[in-house]
């Protein structure tokens, strides 16, 4: 068995640890279901937004990327998803009310390099180790989830087409990271930093740098030009055509200008 990416085994930890639901999702299940109540239209999008909002305001949804078992996910995912494999059902439900007891390991304290020559390996290996951590983190969300039908669809043959979650904090306009976090550019695109842009809009979040849609349309431009003259990006025609007009409609949910503008700037990567 192929072994997981310490990237996916986080997520499926987040998954099935902490179910909780964040503001962007709740605000599509809301809009999904005033879609197959109403019939689709733009406004129940833009209602569903405005309800969403109000409720997390009047009540408390929890970030399922805080505390300490936020913590043990980021840490100790490997180690924990073992530990997880070998407790029953049961004493999963008991743990999940005492989060301090999971188990946890104590923080070595730091010795100081003896020498220039130590201090200089050591600074090589904490950028290898930094390295190692960002290409856990490119899954290529964007083919996986907007390239890629149901396996149920010949049950449905008036399904919709592929669609999926990753794009959601830019259309509402939020921002990610660029590498190393599961909403990061190089996590959508599945591809190095170095393929990207030199030079991308970006904004400086405190000790961050944080990048919206307009950076995400760059990129996304320049792998289909295939501007960096690496491997192709997205080459084969059917599945580019499928993923396109997947992103397209999924941003004419949030918004009919966006959509316009993102079917007006990918129009020439159709066919």
């Amino acid at each position: 068995m192929k072994k997981k990416s310490p990237g996916r085994v986080k997520s499926e930890l987040f998954n099935k640890l902490r179910p909780e639901i964040d503001s962007n999702t709740f605000a599509n299940e809301i809009a999904d279901l005033l879609h197959k109540l109403l019939g689709r239209s733009a406004r129940n999008v833009s209602v569903a937004h405005n309800l969403a909002q109000y409720l997390t305001q009047k009540y408390s949804i929890s970030n399922r990327k805080t505390g300490e078992l936020r913590w043990l996910i980021e840490r100790y995912p490997e180690d924990l998803a073992a530990f997880l494999g070998e407790i029953s059902l049961k004493d999963l439900q008991w743990l999940m009310k005492r989060p301090d007891q999971l188990p946890r390991t104590k923080k070595k304290p730091r010795v100081r390099a003896q020498t220039q020559a130590e201090a200089a390996q050591r600074r090589k290996e904490a950028k290898n180790r930094y390295e190692e951590r960002r290409r856990d983190y490119r899954e290529g969300l964007v083919i996986e989830q907007f390239g890629k039908f149901s396996p149920f669809r010949t049950l449905n043959p008036h399904s919709r087409a592929p669609e999926g979650p990753c794009l959601d904090i830019l259309f509402s306009g939020g921002a990610i990271r660029m590498a190393g976090h599961w909403d990061s550019l190089e996590n959508l695109f599945g591809v190095d930093r170095h393929r990207f842009p030199k030079s991308l809009p970006r904004k400086r979040r405190g000790r961050n740098v944080v990048y919206y849609l307009d950076a995400f349309i760059e990129c996304l431009v320049h792998l289909l030009a295939n501007r960096d003259s690496d491997e192709e990006w997205l080459l084969e025609p059917t599945e580019r055509e499928l993923v396109l007009r997947a992103i397209i409609g999924r941003a004419h949910q949030f918004s009919p200008e966006i959509g316009d503008m993102l079917a007006k700037k990918l129009c020439q990567y159709l066919p």
